[in-house]
C-alpha cells in the first residue's frame, strides 16, 4: 500500500482503537484482576495499531523471558512503533513503560497510562524529578511488574544505536533488579521519526538472556549497550 494512503487510513483507526481500548484498560484497572483486563486491552490495541501500520514482526529468544520475577527491560529505541512491538513481543511478561510527560496530554490515553501505573518522566524537572520517578518505580515493582526503559532515552534518528544513558542501570541497581536486554530493528524504516507516513515492513526483536546485577551501573551500561549494539548491527547488515 502507498505509505501516504496507509497513514490516512491508519490514523483514524488508531484514534478509535485508543478511545475504545483505552477506556477498557481504565475500567479494567478498577477490577480485582486489573492487570489481566488492562494488559489484554492494551495488547489488542497494540495489535490493531501494527496491523493498520503494515507491520510484521518476529521474535527471537522468547525462552529468555522470566515473567516470575520483576526486572528492568532495556532496549534501543528507533520509532514510535517500538512500544507496540515490545508490548506484544515480550508477552507473557507484565511490565510498564517510562512515559514522557507529553503522553499525558493526550485525552483518554492519559487516563489509561495513569490507571496502568506507567512511570511519568519530566525531562525538564532536573534533579528534583528523580524522587518522583523513584516513587513510581517502587510502586511498579511492589505490584510485581517489570519496567521497560529505552536505553538511549529517545528515538535514534541515525538508523544506529546511540549512546545509552546511565539512568536505567542506576534504577536497576537501586531496586536490586536484573536487566533484560532487548534489541529491536526495522521500526525506523517502517515509520521513520519525523515522518507522518507509515511504510510498513518487517520488524525483528531479539530477547537476550537476563543479566544479574554485577558491577557498577556504568559497567552494566557498557555491557548491555555493547550487546545490543552488536546485535543490532548483525540484524541490519545481515552479518
Amino acid at each position: 500500500m502507498i505509505p501516504a494512503l496507509r497513514s490516512l487510513v491508519a490514523f483514524p483507526v488508531i484514534a478509535l482503537s485508543t478511545l475504545v481500548f483505552g477506556g477498557i484498560a481504565v475500567i479494567g484497572s478498577w477490577l480485582p484482576l486489573r492487570w489481566h483486563v488492562s494488559d489484554r486491552a492494551a495488547s489488542i490495541w497494540a495489535r490493531s495499531f501494527l496491523i493498520v501500520a503494515g507491520i510484521r514482526f518476529d521474535v527471537q529468544g522468547r525462552h529468555n523471558l522470566r515473567p516470575d520475577r520483576p526486572q528492568v527491560i532495556v532496549s534501543n529505541h528507533l520509532s514510535n512503533l517500538d512500544p507496540m512491538v515490545h508490548w506484544l513481543g515480550l508477552q507473557p511478561l507484565h511490565y510498564r513503560f517510562m512515559a514522557k510527560k507529553e503522553v499525558y496530554k493526550i485525552p483518554i490515553f492519559r487516563t489509561a497510562v495513569k490507571a496502568m501505573h506507567m512511570v511519568k518522566v519530566d525531562r525538564q524537572a532536573g534533579a528534583g524529578g528523580y524522587d518522583f520517578i523513584n516513587q513510581q518505580v517502587g510502586e511498579v515493582f511492589e505490584l510485581g511488574l517489570s519496567l521497560m526503559i529505552y536505553g538511549e532515552g529517545t528515538r535514534s534518528r541515525t538508523h544506529a544505536v546511540k549512546e545509552f544513558k546511565k539512568g536505567p542501570f542506576i534504577i536497576a541497581e537501586a531496586v536490586g533488579a536484573p536487566i533484560l536486554p532487548v534489541t529491536i530493528a526495522g521500526t525506523d524504516t517502517a515509520w521513520p521519526p519525523g515522518d507522518w507516513r507509515m511504510y510498513g515492513g518487517r520488524v525483528r526483536v531479539v530477547i537476550h538472556p537476563l543479566i544479574e546485577q554485577a558491577g557498577t551501573p556504568i559497567e552494566m551500561r557498557t555491557r548491555v549497550e555493547t550487546l545490543i549494539r552488536s546485535t543490532y548491527e548483525e540484524l541490519t547488515t545481515g552479518a
